[in-house]
């Protein structure tokens, strides 16, 4: 048996991050796969909320003591506590089947970490005061030897912390400096720089600087001029293995700072609008040449970091400005940036949106991703409650959506993501329903995955009647381990999906009736004809007539995709 290390905190919610940390230093010295320190990680972290929450009730205070060992094939966790001891026999079993309040009172992380571990044991003690101990082993599976490349759980946590930060105040000289280290210490680079656009100079300017040297403080480049300047005129991802054997390269940074430059990865930043607003540019790293995956995660990285650095931008200028209504307005304006500035449309199809927020700002998302030449994605999602709260874990939910649509993930792995990552440190307790399809444009075959979320309408027009398209699956945001089933439908020519969140269902008359979902399918029959935009209008108009005067009680979003012919 080796002592891998030893960690005592107090049993308190803001230290399960310390804990984590320190889970993730065991693993790194064992060189541990990303799946088994991901699965030691979620049965560490679920173990030690039991004991904050359960062994220490009602404030208590108390410790948690982690020591980590060695042991032969397997790394053993033992968590200590010297609270009231847990007895598995009062834990009610854990029932897959159960609705999702009965599975989380229902034994729902002991079955999860018998999961994840290959070996529990538990020793506790009858006494008051005395340790109550949790044995956790997992089978040492290492990762593949040879040159390092970010794991996928630096990716997640790396994308995570840029998606944070988008609900956050930090001003925008903070949020930068964040948002750069990440990215070099994930993608395995000596430094990097973040540049903005002066758009009236026509030049580039360094906003961060990671690890100033020498007498350059900031530095200024024309569009178009070096690297950097190349990337802002074109908007091109550049990877250069050979620095000094680019044309475009310009040593002189180096001579006054004495640093030597040898591989150069920059990217653009794009704003939702598809603007470039800066930069990227990361040097030399550590083990070799940039890789095409450090291309991907780069980018991915900063497109959600281009929406962050508009967001800080307006927040900032707004602020000093504005009282409170005008910052309610400003927030309605920074929330539908990330919505699709028009709606696309592509031969052979017609397609309608609406989004109508109840209050300034919404829950309700919507957006359409231009996978590749052949498919389309569409999401919609409706996030529990309603204002500002709702707006800002919209904007992390549309953030983690989008980062795994960006790399190609399927619709149930987009939303098992999805899940993940708002779950993994996510304090609010919100949820979203969700809704993620790929549609391919040339055959109408379209895969799809849900959330929880109201079951999709589909008019077939080869029998002018309606059916629903769901799939398996819960809320996002609600516990760990989810499942969420992929599905197949087909649309063919003359056939109509209608993807809605609740405020068209929900809404109530004066007799408190609902506008419910057969109105809808009687709308959608009757008036299958109407093109997409018209149609949508329609069915909000008699959603509005239904309502008798009322205001809306929930935000309310509509999307309308037509079929209305095959590819030329």
């Amino acid at each position: 048996m080796a002592r891998l290390g030893e960690l005592r905190v107090p049993a308190r919610h803001e230290n399960l991050r310390t804990i984590t940390y320190f889970i993730h230093g065991v693993g790194h010295r064992l060189s541990l796969s990303d799946k088994a320190l991901f699965d030691l990680e979620l049965a560490i972290e679920e173990a030690a909320t039991n004991i904050i929450n359960h062994a220490y009730p009602d404030d208590q205070k108390g410790d948690i003591l982690l020591v980590a060992d060695e042991m032969g094939d397997f790394v053993q966790v033992a968590l200590t506590d010297w609270g009231v001891p847990l007895n598995p026999a009062d834990v009610k079993p854990f029932d897959i089947n159960a609705p999702v309040e009965a599975r989380i009172k229902g034994g729902m992380g002991l079955h999860f970490i018998h999961k994840l571990m290959d070996n529990v044991e538990r020793e506790t003690t009858t006494e008051p005061g005395q340790p109550n101990v949790l044995k956790l082993a997992k089978l040492i599976e290492r990762a593949r030897p040879g040159v390092r490349t970010p794991s996928a759980v630096q990716e997640l946590n790396a994308m995570r912390t840029v998606s944070e930060v988008m609900t956050s105040n930090i001003n925008l000289d903070d949020l930068l400096n964040l948002i750069l280290n990440k990215l070099v210490n994930t993608i395995g680079a000596e430094r990097g720089t973040i540049y903005l656009l002066d758009e009236e100079r026509g030049e580039l300017w360094s906003k961060v600087l990671l690890e100033q040297i020498g007498p350059l403080s900031e530095i200024r480049v024309k569009v178009g001029e070096g690297i950097s300047g190349h990337v802002a005129a074109t908007g091109d991802v550049v990877n250069i293995p050979d620095a000094y054997a680019d044309t475009r390269f310009n040593p002189q940074f180096d001579k006054v700072t004495g640093f030597r430059t040898r591989s150069i990865l920059a990217t653009p930043m794009v704003n939702p609008q598809q603007k470039i607003i800066g930069v990227v540019q990361l040097l030399n790293k550590h083990d070799g040449p940039f890789t095409f995956r450090d291309e991907r995660l780069l980018a991915a990285m900063t497109s959600q970091a281009a929406i962050s650095i508009e967001n800080a931008r307006l927040y900032q200028q707004e602020i000093q400005q504005q009282l409170i209504n005008r910052e309610l307005e400003t927030a309605h304006a920074i929330q539908a940036s990330f919505l699709p500035d028009t709606i696309p449309q592509y031969e052979g199809w017609d397609i309608g949106a609406r989004w109508i927020p109840v209050r300034n700002v919404a829950g309700d998302f919507f957006d359409f991703y231009h996978l590749d030449d052949e498919h389309l994605a569409t999401v919609i999602a409706d996030v529990s409650g309603k204002g500002i709260p709702a707006a800002l874990f919209m904007a992390l939910s549309v953030t983690v959506l989008r980062f795994g649509m960006s790399i190609n993930l399927p619709p149930d792995e987009v939303t098992r993501r999805a899940n993940e990552l708002i779950i993994a440190d996510q304090r609010s307790r919100m949820f979203a329903t969700t809704f993620v399809a790929y549609i391919s444009l040339d055959t109408g075959a379209m895969q799809f995955a849900s959330g929880g979320h109201n079951p999709a309408l589909l008019y077939r027009a080869a029998t002018q009647t309606c059916e629903y398209v769901s799939a398996s699956g819960v809320a996002i945001g609600i516990f760990k381990e989810a499942n969420f089933a992929l599905e197949t439908v087909s649309l063919e020519v003359g056939d109509i999906l209608v993807l809605y969140t609740d405020g068209i269902t929900e809404a109530i008359n004066n007799d408190e009736d609902e506008f419910g979902e057969e109105r809808l399918e009687s709308l959608l029959i009757e008036h299958a004809h109407l093109p997409a935009a018209q149609l949508t209008d329609l069915i909000l108009d008699a959603v509005n007539e239904f309502a008798e005067g009322q205001s809306l009680m929930d935000d309310a979003t509509l999307l309308v995709l037509r079929r209305v012919s095959q590819p030329s």
